[in-house]
This record gives structure tokens, sequence and C-alpha cells, in this order.
């Protein structure tokens, strides 16, 4: 009797496979890691981000959809080149592929909004995956549709489109696959967004959305019409949509700055241009591999332009002073803790003095000098004033928008 059971359970798992009736297998893949950073934000890291999303993301699979296996590419901070990605994804022969990654745009601050990948058949010679990518071209096309749905019926303000694009973990991967940029880490909103726990949740909620679509409309082998739908309602895959933002006023905390990620070689409006990581990682047209450079720093000038009383702006602009820490009492220009730093102004909040050094309504000459002060600061970071009430460095800037 006890042989009979054993050999039962041993021809469950062959009859499961012979029937296509195993567990469905989804691979997460939050892009870059270890050495591989991504975009720089002002205090955050692009691979750090992408991993606590993806992390959000399981959580909510693991208690909705148990049945379906998940494999996460990594699970802490290392580094996995985009082949070792792949052939996780492969290996595991898994139905489903989504790379998870920030954006990134040189020299355009005020850039923002999601956007999804999907892999391009142009230029693809390896007959092996041309044919994989041809069988598997509709699915991965709408996952990535339903994954900007899931952003706009989150209210996300911008859309900037589906796109297909010969990136690496896309057309090495053998499954239908999406890389999808949550937001851009070059733009000081949606980095904020991003580093609050509600802003990933949120986000992690979109991809979950945009999976639990995915799936349904599969089983349903609907996605053929659905994706025709999807491709009627919004007839383009590159061009912007804006809507008005569904921005919860706890989500938008006072800046801290911005960075990069799979950057994005600078967009232009209405279609980026995509790029190549500066890591291996295929960043979408964002390239989030390369770090932005430096901007050229001139402190003299900085220095000159930087005192709140020199500048004296009207009170409908907005100032951007750096902050270099608080304290209990306002202290002599010579004080030690000032490090020769000055001049400098206080501002009395509740029983502590917030210590500001100069006042700009030039928002990217406060960024060269919050560079030069961090070398003395490394926990400065720039605060926004309209008149005698401060506001977040988000609002200023839609204010200057």
């Amino acid at each position: 009797m006890k042989k009979r059971i054993l050999l039962l359970f041993m021809l469950i798992p062959m009859f499961i496979n012979a029937h296509g009736l195993r567990p469905l297998v989804w691979v997460l893949d939050a892009g870059h890691g270890g050495k591989d950073m991504g975009c720089e934000g002002i205090k955050s890291q692009e691979k750090d981000i992408n991993l606590e999303i993806t992390k959000e993301v399981v959580k909510l699979l693991k208690k909705n959809k148990p049945g379906i296996r998940l494999i996460l590419t990594r699970e802490k901070d290392e580094f996995l080149s985009l082949e070792e990605r792949c052939n996780i994804a492969n290996q595991a022969n898994a139905d489903l592929f989504v790379s998870i990654h920030v954006n990134y745009a040189i020299g355009k601050p005020l850039l923002k909004g999601t956007e999804t990948y999907y892999s391009s058949l142009q230029g693809m010679t390896d007959a092996v995956l041309l044919s994989a990518h041809t069988k598997n071209a509709d699915k991965s096309e709408l996952l990535a549709w339903l994954m900007q749905k899931s952003y706009n019926d989150a209210g996300r303000e911008t859309s900037r489109g589906v796109k297909p694009e010969r990136l690496y973990v896309l057309t090495h991967t053998m499954m239908p696959a999406v890389l999808t940029e949550v937001g851009f880490m070059s733009n000081l909103e949606e980095e904020v967004y991003m580093n609050t726990k509600k802003g990933r949740r949120e986000i992690a909620q979109c991809i979950y959305n945009a999976l639990i679509a995915y799936y349904t409309t599969t089983q349903a082998k609907t996605h053929k019409k659905t994706l025709k739908n999807l491709r009627n309602t919004n007839g383009t895959y590159s061009g912007i949509k804006t809507e008005k933002p569904k921005v919860d006023p706890e989500v938008i905390e006072e800046p801290q700055e911005e960075k990069k990620q799979e950057v994005i070689p600078a967009p232009v409006e209405p279609t980026p241009t995509p790029e190549q990581p500066v890591t291996e990682e295929q960043k979408t047209p964002d390239m989030a591999e390369q770090t932005p450079p430096s901007e050229p720093q001139s402190p003299e000038k900085e220095e000159k332009e930087i005192t709140v009383e020199e500048q004296a702006p009207s009170p409908s602009l907005p100032v951007f002073s750096i902050q270099l820490f608080a304290t209990s009492k306002e202290l002599k220009a010579t004080d030690a803790q000032l490090q020769g730093l000055g001049p400098v102004t206080y501002v009395k909040a509740d029983n502590m003095f917030k210590c500001l050094y100069g006042g700009t309504t030039d928002y990217q000459q406060a960024k060269k000098t919050l560079t030069e002060v961090r070398e003395k600061f490394p926990d400065a970071f720039i605060v926004a004033y309209l008149g005698d009430k401060n506001i977040t460095t988000a609002e200023a800037l839609e204010m200057q928008r």
C-alpha cells in the first residue's frame, strides 16, 4: 500500500506537466544592483527603489495569487549581468518576465511620467529567439499596454506610452516580457514620491493590477481582442498624454534632491530616444545605467547670489536655499559649526532654528551650490520658500513651470 502511494506521488508531477497543469511561473526582475547602482537621485539610487517596489509587488501577488510561482532575479543588493537575469527566466521556463526600472533625463528636470517597453523584432536574426518572440509578441505588447493603463487609472500624471525596443532583457528572454519605467529620478517631485513607502506601494499596486489584468485576459484567451481595443483606445505608441495628477499631499514630502537611473538619454518631448545603460542593463530610452555628469561649479558666483537678503525676490517667486542643519539657537557667524560658511539665515520652526545658506530663484543654481556645500555638510538639502512660507521644492518647481 505504501509503495502504491509513493508511486502515485511520483506520477502526479509527470501528469501535471504532461497536461499543461503546472503552476504559472512569473519572473520579477529588479533592475541593477550591487556595483551597478543604476541612475542616482539626490539621496537615492535606482537599484534600491527597483528592489523595494519589486518586493511590494511580490507581497501582493503572494497574498492574492498564491498559485503563481514567483521568482526574483535578485532579492538583495547584488550585481547580476543582463545575461544572468535572462538565464534565470529561461531556465525556469517562465511564463512571464517583468523588469522594473526608474528613468532619468539628463538636463530635463521637469520631465516626468511612466513608459513601458516590449521587445522589438526588428533586426533579430537568431532563428530561435525570433520564433519565440514572434509567438509571444501579442502578449508582451498586451502587458505593456495594461501596465500603462494601470498607471493612468491610478492617476499618474503623464503616460509616455508603450514602445517596442531592442533591450537585452527583452530580446534574450523566451517568454512574454516587458520593462517598465515607473518614473523619473531626474524629476525631484517623482524622486521624492518614489522614496516614500506610500509612493512605492502605489506603484507596486499599479504593476500588480496590470499583472492581474494580464492573467485574467490570457486565461480567458481574449488577449488578442483586448490588445486590439487598447491600441484603438490609445491610438499611439509614443504620444505623450497628460492628465490632471492625483497626488496625495502626504506623498510630496520635503524634497531632498534629484538623480539618475536606467538612464534615459534625455528624451525629446514627444518621443524620447532610447539609449543603452551605462552598465550593461538595458535601460529604456532612459539609460538607467549612466550617472548624470556632475554640473560645473562656480563657487564665487554662487556665494554672491546666494544670500537671501541680496536677492529679495518678488513674493510671487519661490526662493531656493540650502538647509545646512537645525539648531536650538542661532549661531554667531564665527561659530565653528558653520565651518567658515556664510552668510547664513535662520528660520524658526517650533523650538528649533533652521540654518539656511543662500537664496536664489534659480533651481539649477541652488543644485550647484548644494554640490559644494555637501563637502562640508553631507546632509544638507534644498528647501523652498514663498515669501516667509515654507513650501516643498516640488511645489516651487511646479509654480515656476
